[in-house]
């Protein structure tokens, strides 16, 4: 079986029949289409209860099934979808995350602000805020207490993420006209190489961290946070919704780690996402339309 990852907003153009041919390829048991609680997320948050029962029928209409992290943590499982509660679970989740997901999307908006001393401000509250959290919620998420004292001994590090946007030794037009296939180390090259000894130490520092990070979920995470920072096909991040959004594409990929394939109708997030997967060497494929992604899936089963 071929396991598609759908972004939401290929559910989305289900409901007004934009992607209606992708009922009857999901008809064929060889495929099976995949959400996740990123998915169950962009559903409900909006508040918009008539989107949301379209966007629930959709999700019958194309036999979707749900993946979540496993008993430990460590593997993805697959089941299906429990319509009766998913509300009822989403409102439960919301009301211990959102807290953190306001202070992740004010930081970043901040970082990509034009205004330096407004930026560090943000920043210093929104990491404030995530602090408070972690420690509210240390019992129910034991893992993030180690956070705490790097995120206060981070406020140097903070400035020089910043700066760091006017020193780049690259511009947007030269990087988005590189492949896929190496974009991400190219980049982290030419910082490791520049004359300028501080962006020569965050080229070594951007390695160092990948191979450190506990998990592929997390490894995906930073460099897509790199390649934002980097500018390649990016979101206008320094608006909130904009950030939001971008998380929640970054979100979806660490599940897509899992399926064969990711399908989204978001051409810039087609391009970061397939170059964060190459840059880890990871299998899955990426598309924008479900033929094509299916064919190139299948050729590469040959």
């Amino acid at each position: 079986m071929i396991t598609i990852y759908l972004d939401h907003n290929v559910i989305d153009k289900f409901d007004n029949g934009k992607t209606a041919y992708l009922e009857p390829i999901f008809a064929n048991k060889e495929y099976q289409a995949i959400i996740s609680i990123a998915s169950i997320d962009e559903i409900f948050r909006g508040g918009n209860q008539d989107r949301s029962k379209r966007n629930i029928e959709s999700l019958k209409k194309l036999g979707v099934k749900y993946i979540h992290s496993g008993n430990d943590e460590l593997h993805m499982s697959i089941d299906e979808l429990d319509y009766v509660n998913i509300h009822a679970k989403w409102l439960e989740m919301q009301s211990v995350i959102a807290p953190l997901n306001s202070s992740l999307f004010l930081f970043f908006s901040a970082l990509y602000g034009r205004n330096a001393e407004e930026a560090y401000q943000n920043m210093e509250c929104a990491e404030t805020d995530k602090v408070n959290w972690i420690k509210k919620y240390s019992g129910k998420f034991p893992k993030l207490q180690n956070q705490v004292q790097r995120i206060l001994c981070n406020s140097e590090e903070r400035k020089q993420l910043v700066a760091l946007k006017g020193m780049l030794p690259f511009t947007t037009k030269e990087i988005n006209n590189i492949s896929e296939e190496s974009i991400f180390w190219t980049c982290v090259d030419k910082l490791k190489n520049a004359d300028d000894d501080n962006l020569s130490l965050i080229g070594h520092h951007i390695q160092n961290e990948i191979e450190n990070e506990a998990t592929i979920e997390d490894q995906l995470m930073f460099v897509l946070n790199w390649l934002n920072l980097f500018g390649y096909y990016p979101d206008k991040l320094a608006q909130i919704n904009k950030t939001r959004s971008n998380f929640y594409d970054a979100l979806h990929g660490t599940y897509a780690i899992a399926c064969d394939g990711l399908l989204t109708l978001d051409k810039n997030f087609a391009k970061r996402i397939a170059a964060a997967m190459r840059a880890l060497t990871l299998k899955t494929t990426i598309g924008t339309d479900a033929n094509e992604l299916l064919f190139r899936i299948t050729q590469g089963r040959i």
